[in-house]
């Protein structure tokens, strides 16, 4: 197969080859339209119900590409530690309960049930929780702001985004610990074809910005 000109010299960080973390970044883009949510909500409407389960559904996917990433064209080292590191989490499940217990569990639910663990409330100044009103849309009148809380489960009571943000941060400490393993830095640029380091070029403009950049 002939290999278009164009793509020889385009460059990624190396963690961009890996679908898990493609599904990862996508899934931080949700928290953070979450987040914004939240924050500027003056009226509490539902959407956020859609937010949430597309975000958990993301996240859980993640890791459910690790099968996919196992069997790419990446080089072998990387796609066996990703390999190790599925079985991490699979044999040490009590260590990973971020996971089992909240990630794979919501999305199943999700799934089979259409049941979520989040439900919204209201945090007055003073700290307090009020529950929302019936109406569909809430007037803010005693300064309190909308939230998400966890119900049920061993992550009873948590902030349901800070809990959310920790999973996408676990999320990514697995699929870094595994490139680390194989011997790269996920954010060394490799070749989007041939999977190369980006050539040092001495003694051209190119390689004399690349060694002042990289301090040698």
């Amino acid at each position: 197969m002939t290999v278009p000109t164009k793509y020889l010299n385009n460059y990624l960080p190396a963690k961009y080859f890996l679908s898990s973390y493609r599904a990862l970044s996508d899934g931080r883009r949700g928290i953070r339209h979450l987040d914004e949510q939240l924050t500027s909500a003056k009226f509490f409407l539902h959407e956020w119900k859609i937010i949430w389960i597309g975000t958990c559904t993301i996240l859980r996917t993640a890791i459910d590409l690790f099968r996919a990433d196992q069997q790419s064209c990446l080089p072998k080292q990387i796609r066996d530690e990703i390999a190790a590191e599925w079985n991490l989490i699979r044999v040490q499940q009590n260590e990973h309960a971020i996971f089992w217990d909240f990630l794979r569990k919501e999305r199943d639910n999700i799934l089979h049930q259409y049941e979520w663990g989040a439900y919204e409330a209201w945090m007055k100044p003073d700290g307090t929780f009020r529950a929302p009103n019936l109406s569909l849309l809430t007037l803010d009148e005693d300064g309190a702001r909308p939230i998400l809380l966890m119900k049920g489960g061993p992550f009873e009571g948590r902030n349901s985004l800070d809990l959310l943000k920790e999973g996408a941060d676990w999320v990514e400490a697995r699929i870094f610990s595994a490139i680390r393993r194989a011997g790269l830095d996920p954010d060394e640029e490799r070749g989007l074809v041939h999977f190369r380091p980006r050539p040092n070029l001495p003694g051209s403009i190119l390689g004399t910005i690349l060694d002042e950049d990289t301090g040698s």
